[in-house]
């Protein structure tokens, strides 16, 4: 009968090990989308309207790249990190949700 090894048992994080060149994406379409930000903002390229929902759609695509990148959040153990994330996310659109409709 073959013999099962202690090493085989555990069951340790999955990293993956792309190097540097997924850091340096994130890095430089950060750079990327905070210039777009910026000249949204700066040259009224976008309507009045527009102006906060487009940044903040930006602001969200940009704290996803962070998450997955720098944070590594993408990788299997992080899953207490995950529903932290998720509950405070949560929390913090019900709140503005709530003082949304309270204040108009």
């Amino acid at each position: 009968m073959a013999q099962v090894s202690n090493d085989a048992m555990e069951r340790k994080p999955k990293i993956k090990k792309d190097g540097v060149k997924p850091h340096i994406v994130t890095f430089i379409a950060s750079i990327i989308l905070t210039i777009i930000a910026f000249m949204a903002t700066a040259y009224e390229v976008i309507p009045a309207g527009f102006t906060v929902p487009f940044i903040i759609i930006l602001a969200i695509v940009q704290a996803a790249f962070q998450l997955l990148v720098w944070m590594h959040m993408d990788q299997k153990g992080h899953e207490f990190a995950r529903v932290g994330i998720v509950t405070g996310s949560a929390v913090v659109l019900v709140t503005i949700i709530a003082f949304v409709t309270t204040l108009w």
